[in-house]
């Protein structure tokens, strides 16, 4: 829980957040006037004060995505360190997740083992360009410790990705924390990929932290073993910048997001179909000029892949275009009803009857 003031008028109105949720209390008019000037309105910031750390308040700015009275529901805000000023140009993520992708594991010993002291200055291990909402970024992935900061320094941190912001504007925090958070989900197939800490600086100096829901005190990660031969800078920049295209867009029901943990239904017409709709997703997030031309269809994209990567096709009696000709008509077969019987009705309980076996 954040207790603390937001400044209205020329007056504070106390206030606290739970789960994103601020409330405003207040026995004077204050509150009040706040309500009529505020009530349903959506999109804007507000500033004041948070008291974590004794009396003394830091200063905070908080971008409210909706208001109902005196209940603030928060998209996002910023607390600052204590006597630093409301100034940041770099945004740095901790992601146990992303930690995995970029294989800050492998990539910790590498540089031991050539000799680096990552104790004496962090050192760049990855650089990806990314373009969202028409601004130009490089994304730098950095691993070790700053020896200057001394105690200041993060001890707990493993990788972090770092982006010069380009605005003032919390909300760029926010879209550039969606477009990574999505990244996570993406290349873990996991829907549940919290960061574990967002910092903002200032000349490489630290000065806040940036808070969203995406944010998780128990983020924890184990998916390191599956990256262990990742070309990252081979995929992670098509992928990145193709995902930054509708940054603006909220991600409801994603079967290329979410389908993946669900190993009961295996072997079910369903899993076949969503394994299907999930590679038509990640070859739209790798050529995305040639997913949305309509002349190219499902099986040039599956046999342009099958050419990329020869080595996911197990019985190389067969070429390319016949395995992609082969899985376009099973997926019509099934899309038509003549390989598996549906049950239409909305009962999880009743599942779908083969007609015959698929695996």
């Amino acid at each position: 829980m954040v207790k603390g003031f937001v400044f209205f008028k020329e007056g504070k109105i106390p206030f606290v957040i739970e789960n994103y949720r601020m409330v405003l209390y207040s026995d004077d008019n204050l509150a009040s006037e706040f309500s009529r000037e505020y009530n349903f309105k959506a999109n804007y910031i507000l500033q004041g004060l948070c008291f974590s750390l004794g009396i003394q308040g830091q200063k905070a700015t908080f971008f409210v995505e909706h208001s109902m009275g005196c209940t603030l529901y928060l998209r996002c805000y910023i607390i600052y360190m204590l006597a630093s000023e409301e100034e940041y140009d770099t945004v740095g993520f901790q992601s146990p997740f992303l930690d995995d992708v970029f294989r800050y594991k492998y990539r910790y010993i590498d540089a031991i083992r050539e000799g680096s002291n990552l104790a004496v200055e962090p050192k760049v291990v990855y650089r990806v360009p990314l373009s969202m909402n028409d601004r130009q970024y490089e994304l730098e992935f950095r691993i070790g410790h700053d020896n200057r900061l001394g105690l200041l320094e993060d001890f707990d941190r493993k990788g972090e990705l770092l982006l010069l912001l380009q605005t003032d504007d919390i909300q760029e925090c926010f879209d550039l924390s969606v477009v990574l958070y999505r990244l996570a989900m993406f290349m873990t197939s996991h829907a549940e990929v919290p960061f574990k800490q967002i910092t903002l600086y200032n000349d490489s100096k630290k000065v806040g932290w940036f808070y969203c829901p995406l944010i998780s005190d128990e983020a924890f990660s184990g998916y390191d073993v599956f990256f262990c031969e990742l070309d990252a800078m081979k995929y992670v920049p098509k992928i990145l910048n193709n995902i930054a295209l509708d940054s603006g867009n909220k991600i409801t029901k994603s079967i290329p997001l979410g389908h993946l943990e669900n190993y009961e239904s295996i072997f079910s017409p369903q899993r076949f179909m969503e394994q299907v709709m999930a590679f038509e997703y990640l070859f739209d997030k790798l050529d995305h000029k040639k997913a949305q031309d309509k002349t190219f269809p499902l099986k040039d994209e599956l046999s342009m892949m099958f050419n990329e990567f020869p080595q996911l096709l197990l019985n190389h009696k067969l070429s390319s275009n016949e395995v992609g000709e082969q899985i376009k008509k099973i997926r019509r077969t099934i899309a038509h009803g003549y390989a598996y019987y549906y049950s239409f009705n909305d009962d999880p309980e009743v599942y779908p009857m083969s007609s015959t076996k698929f695996a």
